[in-house]
């Protein structure tokens, strides 16, 4: 009889925790408060019934916890909190990005806005985002892609074309 509250503690903290995977969206009290009820049941089956009272309570909280956690685990509750898809890019994804963005190198194009270092110009009819390599380019100038990185085309005035100075 003096297990009897330590189990019926354990069986409500269990119950709260399944109620907040299923119920209760995010980890919020509930699910704390059925943490905190475990260990209150195990605290108070030590107290109560003295030290194999407490080793055979803990053992049923934790076969009972177990057996809620494999019962979850097989229902599929614990996908929620997992993402499922990866957040990488294909290999074969970035190597087509790098390439499509390569195939500006090289190419001369118009600077349609002020490049101070960084502007807007136009190559092979798309206006795209370049930067200078610290020098001011006015628009209508004609540039010439130099490097890229990641994320920035590299452009300097085109010397080839005529009518630069």
């Amino acid at each position: 009889m003096e297990l009897l509250l330590p189990i019926t503690l354990i069986l409500v903290g269990v119950g709260l925790i399944i109620a907040e995977v299923y119920l209760v969206p995010g980890f919020n009290i509930v699910g704390i408060i059925g943490g905190l009820m475990l260990l209150f049941a195990i605290g108070i089956a030590f107290t109560e019934a003295g030290f194999l009272g407490g080793v055979l309570t803990l053992t049923g909280a934790v076969v009972v916890a177990g057996a809620t956690f494999y019962f979850l685990w097989q229902s599929g509750a614990w996908d929620r909190f997992v993402l499922s898809s990866s957040l990488r890019k294909d290999d074969h994804l970035i190597a087509r990005e790098s390439e499509q963005r390569a195939r500006y190198l090289g190419k001369t194009g118009v600077a349609v806005s002020p490049l101070r270092p960084t502007g807007i110009a136009e190559i092979e009819g798309e206006r795209i985002e370049v930067v200078t390599e610290g020098e001011f380019i006015s628009p209508g100038s004609d540039i010439r892609v130099v490097a890229m990185d990641r994320r920035r085309y590299f452009v300097r005035l085109d010397e080839s074309s005529p009518g630069q100075a």
